[in-house]
């Protein structure tokens, strides 16, 4: 072969390759593939992310979003909107589907297709361009079905201070089509994963459907500051959804003993900022100025001290108007200082006698420390009777521990029962202890 004429073959073939007007965009992707949901309600709301990745042509795009169903398209809102620009330079961009059910949705399967396509945003490419598009199958079923189904993405258990109650968090996704409250059971062990307390949280909150939500809870506990073991278990409708074993810290905070001293200074700063609050104190100096000044100049009018009044020591005690006027003022500065100061003073003392007993008391306690097997009293648990076979139904009665029922109907996790005013409930089936009902 010769080596010349594959070479000028492959020259005029790149040039060609480089010339020609037919564009591809390869590398188109996204990410999830469907945009499904079992069992909307009427009135409901479904929303889901998506996200669209390319790897070779990163020139900017018009994507637009084309639903094709039947009679539906107009439960659909986009953001940020139908269509978009997927900019130069970006390898990826997200958008929202948002299906909004109406209330009068009839219950029914409703099957469709997303067609999101993608074209150059440059209007002067010449030639003929291949529109790239992608396929999101959609399954929207509507139903008059309560479905409760949550899916528990992460728990955490947030470090606490000695005293205070201890915070669980998790992140729950409500996948069904009524809110859902989950109950949070927890067990505390030390590193030797000796028992040392239980507890249960109820109440803990609730997540709408379709949505994905952080709830927080807490509890008290006894047990003194150190690093624990931890076991959350997650149940709904007493069903375990998740359990995690987690480490936390009670920590000691220690008492700033400079406390005292900054209130000190605090105090004696606020003397001379707040003036309307030491304005008493400042009027009983000012009084007591020329209360003695006066009482100085009487003294030395007497017929025994005026004759020496031109002495040195006689001028020291005020003799002279000048040395009065000093000496008046010296006094009166004590005066004021001390019914300024008084009440500081006696607040310190006070403050220094609690401290003194505060020691003793705890030299006198015999308690060991630390306390580690600490069990607090756990509610005694309620056996509740709703109206319907749903916790977030009324509830028609109480029962009490070893009361007997006639079991009339049944599903998968409750009792149909009888009450003693004759009226019907439904009891949990996890609250039952023996089970005596009879075949009918």
């Amino acid at each position: 072969m010769n080596i010349k004429k594959l070479t000028t073959k492959i020259i005029l073939g790149t040039l060609l390759l480089c010339l020609s007007t037919f564009s591809t965009y390869a590398g188109f992707g996204i990410s999830p593939t469907d945009f499904n949901h079992k069992f909307l309600k009427p009135g409901s709301t479904f929303e889901k992310e998506f996200m669209i990745s390319r790897s070779v042509s990163l020139e900017e795009m018009d994507i637009t979003i084309e639903p094709t169903f039947e009679g539906i398209s107009s439960w659909f809102t986009y953001t940020p909107s139908q269509t978009f620009k997927f900019k130069s330079g970006q390898s990826t961009i997200t958008f929202k589907i948002k299906a909004q059910v109406p209330e009068d949705a009839k219950f029914q399967d409703y099957d469709g297709v997303f067609r999101v396509k993608a074209v150059p945003s440059n209007q002067e490419v010449k030639g003929v361009t291949i529109t790239q598009g992608i396929r999101l199958d959609s399954d929207l079923v509507v139903t008059e079905e309560d479905v409760r189904s949550l899916s528990i993405l992460s728990i955490k258990v947030l470090d606490s201070e000695l005293n205070q109650p201890i915070k669980v968090q998790l992140v729950g996704e409500n996948l069904g089509n009524v809110d859902a409250s989950p109950t949070i059971k927890v067990k505390i062990m030390n590193l030797n994963m000796e028992l040392l307390e239980e507890h249960e949280i109820v109440n803990f909150g609730f997540i709408k459907p379709n949505q994905t939500s952080t709830l927080t809870g807490e509890f008290d506990t006894n047990l003194p500051s150190g690093e624990y073991f931890i076991e959350v278990q997650v149940l709904l409708d007493a069903i375990e959804l998740r359990k995690d074993r987690l480490v936390f810290l009670i920590n000691n905070i220690p008492v700033d003993e400079t406390s005292d001293e900054n209130d000190t200074f605090s105090f004696i700063n606020s003397i001379f900022t707040d003036f309307k609050e030491n304005f008493p104190s400042i009027l009983i100096g000012s009084l007591s100025l020329l209360l003695v000044y006066y009482l100085i100049g009487k003294m030395w009018k007497l017929s025994g001290l005026a004759q020496k009044a031109g002495k040195w020591w006689a001028l020291l005690l005020g003799s002279h108007k000048y040395t009065r006027v000093a000496l008046s003022f010296f006094l009166a500065l004590q005066i004021m200082l001390l019914v300024i100061f008084y009440p500081l003073v006696k607040e310190i003392s006070n403050k220094e006698d609690a401290e003194i007993g505060e020691t003793q008391g705890a030299q006198d306690s015999t308690l060991p420390y630390p306390t580690l097997n600490v069990f607090p009293e756990i509610a005694v648990p309620k056996y509740m009777i709703y109206q319907n076979p749903d916790i977030n139904s009324q509830i028609l009665y109480e029962a009490k521990e070893d009361e007997t029922f006639d079991v009339i109907e049944e599903n998968e996790n409750w009792y149909k029962v009888k009450i003693e005013n004759g009226q019907y409930g439904w009891l949990q089936k996890v609250l039952v202890k023996s089970n005596n009902t009879q075949e009918r």
